[in-house]
């Protein structure tokens, strides 16, 4: 099945494999389901006909829109469930891009308790990120994953072929968390993905091409992994991976209310550069690095700013998960590979982002 790896995840309750699975042979996934298992598969529509010779699996297709991931949907997916009797030994798949991963592991860890699932990312932003580390949830009230569990499937299965489709946009989003991943850890290879993205052509990309990015995607999520095993329930080291989180979570929670479209790389890329411009505010980091940040961003094809003052998003930033009372946590940048996490009271953070505009 073309590549395999697997990287092991140390659970409260048990020793638990999460398998990582790269090839372009989407029709192997039959292969990866339990034995006597019934297979009920939770799709973006848009993705649905790669796998129409899936004949034994129920097939739920979702309209796979940001509005979508609620408590209300994922009460419809269970009501589907049931309809469908499926069972505690049941298998459920989640394919589709990061709303889909989403709501799927959501929905498999509060199913009659909790059934088994795999995951089938088909954007490179859910490759790089929201289908790895066992996150799942919904959006509550517009604030962004307020409820959702940290649950990990069987296995992830990642292939390329579903890139070629994206749309430019949708494909770039998926650049942001894999430079915010790289940014944290590797400056070698963020350095080097911002060369490589700079003339990727992503509907017609070489075949060379096309599996180096497999190998930095891949990449890319074994250092998220290395992290989430080391701090699966988020508490500590795990934290670095929200780098620009807070930030853009708060205008992707602006932007719902506002009826613009901004898509949650695409937010991550402006988070990132926010948060280097309050660091820089704060002297814990140069002021040169939120322009040479914005500049990378830039050549791969991401905005880093949306005009968005930073007043208009600061309540909704005060709702973060992270946050606790007063006290808000903010991963910040001091340069390319070198990143930590503050703690700051909501007062000290207006009055230091009071003239940002994001």
């Amino acid at each position: 099945m073309g590549n395999f790896c697997y990287i092991c995840l140390s659970v409260t309750s048990h020793y638990h494999i999460m398998k990582l699975y790269t090839g372009k042979d989407i029709n192997k996934l039959t292969e990866l389901i339990p034995a006597n298992s019934g297979v009920f598969a939770i799709i973006d529509n848009k993705v649905e006909d790669y796998f129409s010779a899936m004949k034994n699996w129920k097939i739920f297709p979702l309209r796979a829109l940001e509005s979508s991931k609620t408590l209300g949907t994922a009460a419809h997916i269970c009501s589907w469930l049931m309809e469908n009797k499926a069972d505690r030994d049941c298998f459920i798949i989640g394919a589709g891009g990061g709303v889909t991963t989403d709501l799927a592991g959501f929905v498999a860890s509060v199913y009659k308790r909790g059934v088994r699932f795999g995951l089938v990312p088909t954007t490179l932003l859910s490759s790089a990120d929201a289908a790895l580390g066992g996150k799942n949830g919904v959006n509550h009230l517009r604030v962004k994953n307020m409820i959702g569990t940290i649950t990990q499937p069987e296995w992830v299965f990642q292939s390329p072929v579903f890139f070629r489709t994206l749309q430019r946009r949708v494909f770039t989003e998926g650049i942001a968390e894999m430079l915010k991943t790289f940014l944290i850890f590797s400056p070698d290879l963020y350095a080097f993905c911002v060369s490589f993205f700079k003339s990727y052509n992503h509907r017609n990309p070489s075949e060379k091409e096309e599996r180096l990015l497999e190998r930095l995607v891949r990449e890319c999520a074994r250092l998220k992994m290395e992290v989430v095993k080391k701090d699966e329930r988020d508490h500590g080291e795990r934290m670095v991976l929200n780098l620009g989180h807070t930030f853009a979570h708060a205008l992707e929670g602006w932007a719902a209310a506002n009826h613009r479209k901004i898509l949650h790389g695409e937010a991550v890329a402006a988070g990132i550069v926010a948060s280097a411009k309050a660091a820089a505010i704060m002297g814990i980091c140069p002021k040169s690095l939120a322009s040479e940040l914005s500049e990378d961003f830039h050549s791969v094809g991401l905005k880093t700013s949306f005009g968005v003052s930073f007043s208009k998003i600061f309540n909704t930033m005060q709702q973060d998960k992270k946050a606790s009372g007063e006290i808000l946590t903010l991963i910040l940048p001091l340069g390319i590979g070198n990143v930590a996490r503050y703690l700051i009271t909501a007062s000290d953070l207006r009055k230091a982002c009071g003239r940002l505009v994001i």
